[in-house]
């Protein structure tokens, strides 16, 4: 299954820096296995893949990870209390970071949260990242 990650670009991740694209695609090289948070468990298993979103002011899909793991329940953190861990591709990312795929370019243009990669956008982001 083929999921979509929203990432704003101006939040900061676990490691206190930038989640921009350009820092996915430097960890993507460096530290590609990474721990992701999910607000809301979701049906997701390993193998799977994440497509990340950049929201504003990008609004593209610039980086991809596989997923290792279902989702688990930690303690402690009430607004994010879903984790699973996952490692960024990074030829793909590579591929995406110059070549991203645009919002407007998939069906769904209004994502919210994490959700289900639609059947018709698959095709165009597998060509993207040249999987």
């Amino acid at each position: 299954m083929d999921w979509l990650f929203i990432m704003k670009p101006a939040d900061t991740v676990a490691d206190g820096v930038s989640s921009g694209k350009d820092r996915m695609l430097e960890l993507a090289g460096t530290e590609p296995r990474r721990e992701w948070c999910l607000s809301r468990w979701r049906r997701m298993a390993p193998g799977d893949r994440l497509w990340i979103y950049f929201a504003a002011p990008v609004r593209e899909i610039a980086a991809v990870a596989e997923i290792e793991d279902k989702p688990y329940e930690v303690t402690g953190s009430p607004r994010r209390p879903w984790r699973f861990t996952a490692t960024l591709n990074p030829a793909a990312t590579r591929r995406l970071h110059r070549d991203p795929v645009p919002l407007h370019a998939l069906s769904n243009r209004h994502p919210q949260g994490v959700t289900r990669v639609k059947d018709s956008d698959l095709e165009l982001l597998l060509k993207h990242a040249g999987l």
